[in-house]
């Protein structure tokens, strides 16, 4: 996967405090060439659509909190992950990162991912990647959490195809009264993307709100 192009669709859930919702992040992105584009909504809506282009380096973000309608751009490496098990800025590369954390790892059976045949493992995520690449709150925030509730279960599954392809990657973490749940497809492997760098952009040093993790 992190030599080859695909289109990306992921589904973040969350619940807890009486509440559940749904955080929608679709795209195409090309890992070898660190480059790709994503939209992210709440499917319900209620929220102002966010754009991001990733460019080499660079993330490009139109509709986050304070940028008013104009693009922002920060540096990929600065981006940080402001809520449990997401991704700094939806980067479809930091869930490799989080599946590559997996352990005692089990190989499950074999079924139907969007049509093709694949085979699921299940396995265990490293104590760390609750907190991959956190800012200081959620490093706290985890670190309470810990505290009330003691260690914080954390699974993954891999849906793998008769090529070697990753095809689906659910992650979840179980905190007592609510759970985070990330579930990612992968299809069009291999297919070309292409991605159109915005002409103006304002710096940034972060880019905050749920949809932009």
């Amino acid at each position: 996967m992190g030599k080859s192009t695909a289109a990306f669709d992921e589904k973040v859930e969350i619940a807890g405090d009486g509440q559940n919702f749904a955080i929608g992040v679709k795209g195409r992105f090309d890992f070898a060439g660190d480059k790709g584009t994503l939209a992210v909504d709440f499917p319900e809506g209620g929220i102002s659509h966010v754009d991001e282009v990733f460019a080499g380096s660079k993330v490009y973000v139109r509709g986050a909190a304070g940028l008013d309608g104009e693009w922002g751009v920060i540096g990929r490496d600065k981006a940080e992950a402001h809520y449990l098990l997401r991704a700094p800025l939806n980067d479809p590369e930091h869930v490799l990162r989080q599946l590559g954390t997996m352990h005692k790892i089990s190989k499950e059976e074999t079924g139907q991912v969007n049509g093709t045949a694949a085979v699921r493992y299940h396995g265990l995520l490293g104590a760390d990647t609750l907190t991959l690449r956190g800012s200081a709150k959620l490093r706290e925030q985890a670190g309470q959490l810990r505290d009330a509730i003691g260690e914080i279960p954390m699974y993954a599954d891999t849906w793998v195809d008769g090529r070697g392809r990753l095809v689906r990657a659910r992650l979840r973490c179980d905190l007592g009264q609510g759970h985070v749940a990330v579930t990612v497809d992968f299809t069009d492997h291999g297919k070309a993307v292409k991605v159109s760098v915005p002409e103006e952009a304002i710096p940034v040093n972060s880019a905050s709100g749920v949809l932009t993790g």
